[in-house]
């Protein structure tokens, strides 16, 4: 505990340091139809139970709720979500993360995390594996890309390996000096691809551009951590029948506006499946079944992604020395979460009480939140940022 408080210290004393949270000089351009949540006051709702880990339930998966006889040890990769073009509904759209831009490997995400990457609004994703590892995929998931403070921290709610691509290595904004103060460095769980050390679990994808044609074998490389490493179980509360119906306002679309047009994104109800499919800036989005197929704009075997349970989750920001490339995600603390489920809408909370902690949210009233069985999208988004909803059209 003392070395993790030293650490909290340290990140303290570094944000004071450098610079306070600059403004957002952002505009925001979706338009403000329906329910409009941005800059909303703290709900300060209090928690019924204690924001702590989880156990494991024998054969249920702790990260979709699904039946799950594997080893508890999960995988973050870092993924690129750079601007690409697709025609969709006989227009051409730019956005990110589709067309020959769009990421592969995704369909085997348990979890998928969007964040800041540039405070002007451009994001990076990460995406969570730990259902299918056992059963020997993913084998190729990209494009990988670098690490921020904030996917350090990730990376010790989840106890996982994480696979990443350099990182910032500034003093002031060094990630490699944070995995040593974490102890993460000597755990053999730390894949950085920009070293020579794991060339036999990465490539370079021809045909697509330089530096967002990474491409890695998590399940090879996950296996390569030592036997003796135990990561700390973090399970979500599942539930089949969603508690959140009756007195909940009906959300069928999603809008997140990030502070960057291209950057838009929306999540849509669809009641046959009970899912939300993601779209970026209008477009589908899509992920590749491997490098084999990526960039391929006419694949036939894409998958689009989507999600039981939307999460966003508001969380403030720091850039150091002011730089906008640098974000500092505070994800330890607590705050408003905009919460959709089964097509409704929950006002919730989030609490995370230190950086060995998981991050737990909660409902309206209090109670730990359940999921409904199946993939997360979790959107770190600044409290200014921009989100509506509309119920059924």
């Amino acid at each position: 505990m003392k070395k993790i408080i030293g650490v909290l210290m340290a990140l303290v004393l570094t944000f004071a340091a450098v610079a306070a949270s600059a403004a957002q000089s952002n505009t925001y351009s979706i338009d403000k139809t329906g329910t409009v949540l941005q800059n909303e006051k703290d709900r300060s709702i209090t928690n019924a139970t204690p924001a702590a880990r989880n156990p494991i339930t024998a054969g249920i998966s702790p990260t979709t709720g699904q039946q799950w006889s594997g080893i508890y040890l999960p995988m973050l990769v870092q993924i690129s979500n750079p601007q690409g073009t697709v025609k969709y509904n006989g227009k051409t759209i730019k956005g990110a993360g589709i067309g020959n831009r769009a990421p592969w490997g995704g369909q085997y995400a348990d979890i998928v995390y969007e964040g800041i990457l540039y405070r002007t609004g451009e994001t990076r994703m990460s995406f969570l594996f730990s259902d299918q590892l056992d059963s020997g995929v993913p084998t190729s998931v990209g494009p990988v890309r670098s690490a921020r403070i904030g996917h350090v921290l990730l990376r010790e709610e989840w106890q996982s390996g994480l696979i990443y691509a350099g990182g910032p290595r500034r003093e002031e904004n060094n990630i490699a000096e944070l995995f040593n103060q974490l102890g993460a460095s000597d755990k053999g769980i730390l894949f950085d691809l920009l070293t020579n050390k794991w060339d036999d679990y990465r490539q370079r994808v021809k045909g697509l551009k330089n530096p967002d044609n990474l491409d890695v074998n998590v399940v090879g490389l996950r296996n390569t951590i030592p036997t003796s490493y135990t990561a700390s179980a973090h399970a979500f509360l599942f539930t089949d029948t969603s508690p959140y119906t009756d007195g909940y306002d009906l959300a069928y679309n999603i809008n997140l506006d990030w502070g960057h047009p291209k950057w838009v994104s929306s999540l849509v109800y669809n009641e046959e499946d009970n899912l939300y499919y993601r779209y970026s800036n209008g477009a589908p989005y899509m992920t590749y079944p491997s490098s084999v197929e990526a960039g391929k704009v006419d694949s036939t075997n894409s998958v689009w992604m989507s999600f039981s349970n939307v999460i966003i989750q508001r969380v403030p920001y720091e850039y150091t020395n002011n730089n906008k490339i640098m974000p500092v995600m505070q994800s330890v603390g607590k705050g408003n979460a905009d919460i959709f489920i089964g097509g409704r809408y929950i006002a919730g909370y989030w609490v995370r009480q230190d950086t060995e902690g998981p991050t737990v949210y909660y409902d309206d009233k209090g109670n730990e939140l359940q999921f409904t069985t199946g993939k997360t999208y979790i959107a770190d988004f600044p409290p200014e940022a921009l989100c509506t909803f509309t119920g059924k059209k």
